[in-house]
């Protein structure tokens, strides 16, 4: 039984390279990981046939680099998954946003039942109500769970909001009055892209590199079917089975 390869050993092992790239060869291509992964194996069968001849016919390619091309292809895969990890997700924002709206609309709910029955200050709820917009939301869970914990005294036991509602209300708003820009703070200038997502971009462009070479390869050793025997990295075709190919 073959050792389990260590995804994170090829990333390291292929670091130096992913760094040396010139800034103005690094490829801003996205690729599918997993499909890489299986095409990069799929299209060394070709280097595998044709690694005596490839010198005498391609005496420029670097056989060390194609042999590795299956390490490169898992090292591009955990440098994705270390992108996705540190890149800002738009979908945490939209997150806490619709938290912050169902608990605004619950916390505001009750207390505006409560102002009517005269046991929360009117004026209060009333400014609390008044405002629209995302960051007034925000603000709103915070104010709202000020109010229910200044006036805990007067109405606990007569409403429904519960003490953990209270505080996620606080934690939210919280989150994001700290984290949303205003509609007119000034733009900021885009830095590029961050650290991870740069290697992301380095280790595919030596995958793609790579892999353009192999199928060059391909191509001069079997000009009829070069593509299905080094196959496009992010190919979906599915290879027929051997005893449907004979069938006519």
């Amino acid at each position: 039984m073959s050792n389990p390869v260590d995804i994170e050993a090829c990333y390291n092992a292929h670091l130096p390279a992913a760094q040396a790239l010139p800034a103005a060869n690094v490829l801003t291509v996205r690729l599918d990981p997993d499909l890489a992964i299986v095409n990069i194996d799929t299209a060394m069968h070709v280097f595998v046939e044709h690694a005596a001849e490839i010198p005498e016919h391609f005496p420029k390619v670097d056989l060390s680099t194609l042999k590795a091309l299956p390490e490169i292809a898992l090292a591009t895969k955990y440098a994705a998954l270390r992108a996705e990890q540190q890149v800002p997700a738009e979908s945490q924002m939209a997150a806490k946003l619709s938290e912050a709206r169902a608990l605004r609309a619950k916390l505001l709910s009750a207390a505006k039942a409560l102002a009517e029955n005269g046991l929360l200050p009117q004026a209060e709820v009333a400014a609390i109500a008044a405002g629209s917009g995302t960051r007034d939301r925000a603000e709103d869970c915070v104010a709202l769970a000020a109010l229910y914990r200044n006036h805990d005294a007067t109405i606990a036991g007569k409403h429904p909001i519960t003490t953990d509602m209270i505080d996620q209300a606080a934690t939210v708003g919280s989150w994001l009055v700290a984290n949303l820009r205003p509609g007119n703070a000034p733009s900021v200038p885009s830095a590029g892209p961050s650290a991870a997502v740069d290697l992301r971009n380095r280790f595919a462009t030596l995958l793609v590199d790579g892999h353009h070479k192999l199928q060059a390869i391909a191509h001069y050793f079997h000009p009829t079917d070069w593509e299905e025997r080094v196959p496009a990295l992010g190919s979906r075709r599915v290879a027929k089975k051997k005893n449907e190919a004979g069938n006519g």
